[in-house]
């Protein structure tokens, strides 16, 4: 059985330094015809250059064959062997992580079959034992994987002859669009939307900065005109010149505008500096033919953060979940500060760019609380659910794979780290492990009131931000100060700063105090532990201290109740 992984230590996010901002060309028929024309030339010269890219050409003669066969800028052949040379080290590494992913998958699965089955074994335990711990359930089931094995090997076979053959898989567009042309039908689609929707993404119309150059670049150059407004100049390949009797420069008519971090942009503009510009063709909902130009530059990169500073004024943890994210405040001695946050995330049956809008509405949620609470800090999961051993672990359980690979664990990350650094904010990763566990157990019943019951992922975030500020997923007071005693879980501090104690009617009567400090500082204010219900609580509920059940799950039960296993 392969060995589990090591803890993963807890650190602050290094955020990107790539910037990339998109606006839409307004155009003229005839200048949208031309920059049409322009877009296959060059499309037809990087599909043209990628067999050699494949077979490990070198790219200097391959740009000096570019520009002698298609007369176009030495500038456009670079940026087509750089993009196609980027394209098959993105599919070699692809390859490598597939293969490492197939070893892992056929280890496990080695590992479980050569253990008995637990229906043959005739220990009668449920999850076991010693011997048969690690097989499957049932003969069928072996079985079953066994022929999975079989898959998986020729799989790897296959996998290992084209690295070994340097054979790495390129397809501008995408396989799932090139698969569907012969099910169009299931797709909703016709032979035309297919083909328009196939050029769209195999297109390519761009060109790489240059320093020094006017507008940042050579060929697509953005320069000032009449009124101070910008105005994209294209440069178009000697045989698209001759064919619509142009000049090799052709300036487009309308102004160009510039919204999202137009400042920044217009001063490395001004300063010379290198800026990649892409056209890119789009349709919109109601069939229209839309172009837009994305500009993309590096910044210098940034100073790195400490893991002192970033923990000084507290973290916000965050719990990422299929469906929502759960935020809650968590102050540098490692007490929750008022209510946690839910923020829906209806990812579910969603188109990619909806998906990341949505995504990004989310995130910025998260930032602005971060920011009224007056953290310093976002503490995040560092998850990784594109382990192949995930289906091998978690077996016939579909419903519960694909809730995993619902999960946006890459495009969250992503994305945070972006936008909190323009917030002055940092990111700490921790490790996954055990935080939903020890949140819904020792968090959940502190977080609850008697009017509302708070879920596991809301402690789950307490967890998470306790790991990033260096303290343990619980707290002294909620571990058990003798045999047989429950568990008393500290309440978080009040929204409105007191310190109000349960009611009466609220409180057991027992010898046991009712009270308990957390002493985590010389200036933390004293944190009150909420005493159970008297009213007892249900088998498949949560006991709260107003007497409130939630059907959940047996993980939501609390350490100390009698119906905890």
């Amino acid at each position: 059985m392969p060995k589990s992984r090591p803890q993963l230590p807890t650190r602050v996010v290094a955020p990107g330094n790539g910037v990339s901002v998109r606006t839409r060309l307004r155009l003229d028929s005839d200048e949208r015809v031309l920059l049409e024309a322009i877009g296959a030339h060059l499309t037809r010269a990087r599909n043209s250059d990628l067999a050699a890219a494949r077979r490990g050409e070198k790219a200097n003669h391959r740009y000096k064959a570019l520009v002698e066969q298609f007369g176009i800028h030495s500038r456009y052949a670079g940026t087509i062997c750089l993009d196609n040379d980027a394209a098959t080290k993105a599919a070699k590494e692809h390859l490598r992580r597939h293969l490492a992913g197939l070893r892992r998958a056929v280890a496990t699965l080695e590992h479980r079959i050569s253990a008995p089955t637990r229906s043959s074994c005739g220990c009668g335990e449920r999850r076991g034992c010693s011997s048969c711990r690690g097989g499957y359930a049932t003969a069928n089931e072996r079985w079953q994987k066994l022929r999975r094995l079989d898959a998986r090997r020729a799989e790897l076979a296959r996998v290992e002859t084209r690295l070994a053959a340097k054979d790495y898989p390129v397809v501008y567009g995408g396989r799932r669009l090139a698969g569907t042309r012969h099910h169009l039908g299931k797709a909703g689609l016709t032979e035309t939307q297919w083909r328009r929707a196939w050029s769209e993404a195999r297109h390519w119309f761009g060109c790489a900065g240059n320093a020094g150059k006017s507008g940042g670049n050579p060929c697509l150059t953005l320069t000032r005109g009449d009124g101070g407004r910008w105005h994209l100049t294209v440069s178009v390949p000697k045989p698209i010149a001759e064919q619509f009797g142009t000049s090799t420069r052709v300036q487009l008519r309308h102004p160009i505008a510039l919204h999202h971090r137009s400042r920044e942009l217009e001063e490395r503009l001004n300063a010379r500096s290198a800026v990649r510009v892409d056209l890119q063709p789009d349709t919109d909902t109601k069939g229209r033919a839309r172009t837009y130009l994305r500009l993309s530059w590096v910044r210098p990169a940034p100073e790195a953060v400490d893991l002192a500073a970033a923990r000084a004024g507290g973290v916000v943890g965050v719990d990422l979940n299929a469906d929502h994210l759960a935020a809650t405040h968590v102050d540098g001695s490692g007490n929750p500060v008022g209510r946690p946050v839910r923020i829906p995330l209806d990812l579910a049956d969603a188109s990619t760019r909806t998906r990341d809008g949505r995504l990004r509405a989310a995130v910025t949620a998260v930032l602005e609380h971060a920011k009224t609470t007056g953290a310093t800090a976002v503490a995040v999961e560092d998850l990784d659910f594109t382990d192949s051993k995930t289906r091998e672990k978690f077996g016939r359980r579909r419903t519960f794979r694909h809730l995993i690979a619902g999960f946006p664990t890459a495009q969250f990350k992503d994305r945070v780290v972006a936008m909190a650094a323009t917030q002055g904010l940092a990111v700490i990763a921790v490790d996954p492990r055990y935080t939903s566990r020890y949140g819904g157990a020792s968090w959940q019943r502190a977080l609850s009131t008697p009017t509302v019951v708070a879920t596991r992922h809301e402690g789950a975030s307490v967890a998470i931000g306790r790991r990033a500020l260096g303290h343990g997923l619980t707290t002294r007071a909620g571990r058990k100060t003798g045999p047989g005693k429950p568990r008393q879980r500290p309440v978080p501090h009040q929204c409105d700063g007191s310190d109000a104690r349960p009611s009466a009617g609220q409180e057991r009567a027992t010898t046991d105090t009712t009270e308990a400090t957390i002493r985590t500082g010389a200036h933390t204010p004293p944190v009150h532990t909420r005493q159970p219900s008297r009213h007892p609580p249900q088998a498949s509920g949560v006991a709260t201290p107003g007497g409130l059940t939630e059907q959940v799950h047996a993980g939501h039960r609390f350490p100390g109740s009698p119906h905890t296993g």
